[in-house]
């Protein structure tokens, strides 16, 4: 006897390549997804975080996630995981429009959404497979921003813990609740979006979020009998012998950083006596992104194997080319054209479209660590301040920040304020407090 858990993952919804929006083909990997989704025959259905790309997603892509989840509620029940881009109240707001049919029938509703870490919130649920053999109990971790620790969770023994430390505290609150009171026909399931060591990111994630310092140890999953991941967007099994568990990844390539990798979701078949079956199973519907390189001889001799694919062209050329974007366009027909850069000894210089990747310009980081220096903020105090604006740019949810003396220390390095007598633990003075306030 077998549960089966059908694993998606990272749609960030509303997400562009530059200046092109994707609409058309991710209504068709929806569509693509959904029918998997229905051709499996799931018991249940596992987001494992970030819906959205935005704090903010727009209306389009609202409807567009709710008539997708809809459609997926009508298959079989459906968990999702906020993710590092998703908000409470987008998907509070979400669940009540999905759910409001429910109100009142007491019944379960078919698409429920893990918002809250904290014990109390935690979403632990039980999902009786479709013949009624086998139970399926889901425990749900979302994502938990640093800050949150701080103020979400007051044990005072964590006070001095590394993140991954206090991870782990969680995870293993999630598997006491998973393991309480577990009958001989209770599969456990863990969902969670977090970055797992030893895990392959790809180029689209927010470096903040795949720090080293935020990884969670592998033998720190709970002991379940699938894992089902969200946070990294390349698909890829947790390297852990005997450990059921895989990021599903994202369903379109979405950068050019992620041009080689394979998208899929997850079809997972457990059972308490069984041994695992998990397949990914490839998506078809996107664009391929390609990146060509090279002289327009060199390109030429590649592009009847591009097609249709989203393109970024950097071509080496001896002098400037005005009418490049078109020579390419030309060669390039069935493509779309996201970028053009000319390369030459000593010089890069954009063409055409919106560059897909900063590594030509100075990011903030680079420019704000050149500005505190000039103006004297170095060593310790440099890096408190730079740390604190990485802590910054992680914020999922602006409109509800985590309260946390990271802003006041920014804060202070811009006004050219020393950093040293100020206390990173949030022993503030009322001038700085109020410095924090005004910067947000």
């Amino acid at each position: 006897m077998t549960g089966r858990i059908f694993h998606t993952s990272d749609w960030h919804l509303g997400r562009q390549l530059g200046r092109y929006q994707r609409d058309a083909e991710v209504d068709a990997v929806l569509d693509e997804i959904i029918d998997i989704a229905d051709d499996f025959v799931p018991d249940l259905i596992v987001h494992s975080g970030d819906l959205f790309d935005s704090p903010r997603p727009g209306l389009d892509d609202l409807r567009r996630a709710a008539e997708a989840l809809r459609r997926l509620g009508e298959i079989a029940p459906v968990v999702v995981v906020a993710g590092n881009h998703d908000t409470r109240h987008v998907l509070a707001f979400l669940e009540f429009i999905l759910n409001r049919t429910d109100h009142g029938t007491g019944e379960q509703a078919r698409v429920r959404f893990a918002t809250d870490a904290r014990p109390d919130g935690l979403l632990v649920a039980d999902y009786p497979t479709r013949g009624g053999e086998l139970t399926l109990r889901i425990g749900a971790l979302p994502y938990l921003h640093p800050n949150r620790f701080a103020y979400d969770f007051t044990d005072p023994a964590l006070a001095t813990a590394t993140y991954a430390q206090r991870l782990r505290t969680v995870q293993a609150d999630v598997y006491r609740r998973l393991a309480a009171g577990r009958g001989a026909r209770d599969v456990l399931v863990f969902a969670a979006h977090l970055f797992v060591e030893g895990a392959a990111p790809s180029y689209s994630e927010r470096k903040i979020s795949i720090d080293s310092q935020y990884a969670t140890a592998v033998t720190d999953l709970p002991d379940v009998a699938y894992g089902a991941l969200g946070h990294i967007h390349k698909p890829q099994r947790v390297q852990r012998a005997g450990y059921p568990a895989r990021y599903a990844g994202s369903p379109l390539q979405m950068d050019f950083g992620e041009s080689g990798d394979t998208k899929s979701v997850v079809l997972a078949e457990v059972g308490p006596d069984a041994t695992p079956r998990i397949d990914p199973v490839p998506l078809t519907s996107g664009r391929r992104l390609v990146r060509l390189e090279g002289t327009l001889e060199e390109i030429a001799q590649r592009a009847d194997r591009v097609n249709d694919a989203w393109v970024k062209a950097v071509v080496d050329v001896e002098v400037p080319d005005p009418l490049l974007p078109v020579t390419l366009a030309k060669m390039l027909p069935r493509a779309t054209l996201v970028s053009v850069d000319e390369r030459r000894a000593g010089a890069t210089e954009n063409v055409v479209g919106q560059r897909e990747a900063s590594a030509e310009l100075p990011g903030i980081e680079e420019l704000l660590r050149d500005y505190l220096s000039g103006r004297g903020t170095t060593g310790l105090a440099l890096d408190r301040a730079m740390d604190a604006l990485a802590h910054l740019q992680a914020e999922p949810d602006l409109d509800d920040p985590a309260p946390c003396c990271e802003e006041t220390l920014l804060s202070a390095a811009l006004d050219g304020r020393p950093l040293d007598g100020l206390d990173r633990a949030g022993l503030l003075s009322g001038a700085d407090t109020t410095a924090a306030e005004t910067t947000r």
